[in-house]
């Protein structure tokens, strides 16, 4: 049996099935995303979904792509709450140069791995 992977895909992923795909680079990327939640969908691998990813998608202005977005989280099947080590952690993470939310998604990413 193949390993079942737990995917965390950050805002940027999850909307890139909604950009314009004219652009190759952003038409593969696309296609990568769908690949992945497909393998989630089907069971074969586990979606992540966090505190710091519905935060963050809240603020897209775009309510009909925020409710694409969502639909696409909605398989998810682990849900990532804020806690004390996530935000030790994140702040760790932005001492060494990442951005506020990136350095959340990679530590509430890191809590449900380990």
């Amino acid at each position: 049996m193949s390993k079942q992977y737990k995917i965390y895909l950050d805002a940027c992923c999850l909307n890139r099935p909604f950009d314009d795909q004219t652009q190759l680079r952003i038409y593969l990327e696309a296609q990568a995303v769908m690949t992945i939640i497909s393998q989630c969908q089907s069971g074969i691998w586990k979606l992540i979904n966090s505190s710091a990813l519905i935060a963050e998608l809240n603020q897209t202005p775009d309510l009909s792509r925020l409710e694409n977005v969502k639909k696409l989280l909605g398989i998810a099947k682990i849900k990532v709450l804020n806690s004390a080590f996530i935000e030790k952690r994140a702040a760790e993470l932005q001492q060494l140069g990442f951005f506020n939310y990136d350095a959340i998604h990679i530590a509430s990413a890191e809590k449900k791995s380990g």
